[in-house]
C-alpha cells in the first residue's frame, strides 16, 4: 500500500539528519534532500507496479510535514503542552498531515487535528490555510497560549505570523518572524535559525 510505504518514508527522514544521541542536522537543505531521493525513488516504484490509490503524494507538502515534525522537535515550549499538530482550512497539507499520527518526539506521539476550526488551546502547532485567518484575536491567543503558528501564505510572517513556507526559485525556504515567536515564549534551535530568513 502506499500509504504504508510513505509512513515509513516520513520516520526515515524525520530521523536520517540525527548525528549521534540527541543530536540532529536540522538544516532544511539535510531534510529536502534526503526526503527528495526517497520520492524519486517512489515514483519510479510506484509507475511500475500501477499504484491504484490516486496521484503521487505532492512533494512539496511532503516536505511542509516533514519540516512540521522537526519544528515539534526543535521548539521549546514554555509549558508541557500535548503533541497537537493542528489545521485551519483546507489547505493540501490536510491529505498528508495524518503521516505524523503517532510518531514519537521523547516519548511522547503525535497527534493530528483536522477541524476546520480547531479547539485553539489543544494545538502546540496550528497550520493556517490562509492569511485571513491571521486574526489580531488569534495572534493574541497564539502569544498567550504559546501556539506556534506556520503557513505558507505570501506575507504570513510580515503581517505577524510566526513561520511561514515560502517557495523561492523552486525551493521551500523559511522565513521566521521572531519578534513574534518571542512573544508567545517560544524558542528555536540555533541550527534552524541560521538556515531561515529572520524577520526582527
Amino acid at each position: 500500500m502506499l500509504q504504508r510505504v510513505i509512513h515509513r518514508l516520513l520516520q526515515r527522514c524525520a530521523f536520517a539528519c540525527r548525528f549521534g544521541k540527541g543530536h540532529y542536522n536540522a538544516e532544511p537543505r539535510c531534510i529536502a534532500k534526503r526526503l527528495s531521493k526517497r520520492l524519486l525513488l517512489i515514483i519510479g516504484l510506484s509507475a511500475m507496479a500501477g499504484f491504484a490509490e490516486g496521484e503521487i503524494i505532492n512533494r512539496e507538502f511532503q516536505l511542509k510535514t516533514v519540516y512540521l515534525f522537526h519544528f515539534s522537535e526543535l521548539t521549546e515550549w514554555p509549558s508541557s503542552l500535548p503533541l497537537n499538530i493542528c489545521l485551519q482550512g483546507s489547505s493540501p497539507i490536510r491529505n498528508h498531515l495524518p503521516e505524523l499520527e503517532g510518531q514519537l518526539i521523547d516519548g511522547q506521539p503525535i497527534h493530528i487535528r483536522l477541524d476546520q476550526q480547531p479547539d485553539f488551546s489543544g494545538c502546540r502547532i496550528l497550520f493556517l490555510s490562509n492569511i485571513e485567518a491571521l486574526t489580531p484575536l488569534l495572534k493574541e491567543r497564539a502569544k498567550h497560549q504559546h501556539v506556534l503558528l506556520v503557513s505558507d501564505a505570501e506575507g504570513f510572517a510580515e503581517k505577524g505570523g510566526m513561520v511561514q513556507f515560502a517557495l523561492r526559485d523552486n525551493r521551500l525556504n523559511l522565513v521566521i518572524n521572531l519578534s513574534a515567536v518571542k512573544q508567545a515564549g517560544l524558542k528555536f534551535s540555533s541550527k534552524l535559525l541560521r538556515m531561515s530568513e529572520i524577520l526582527e
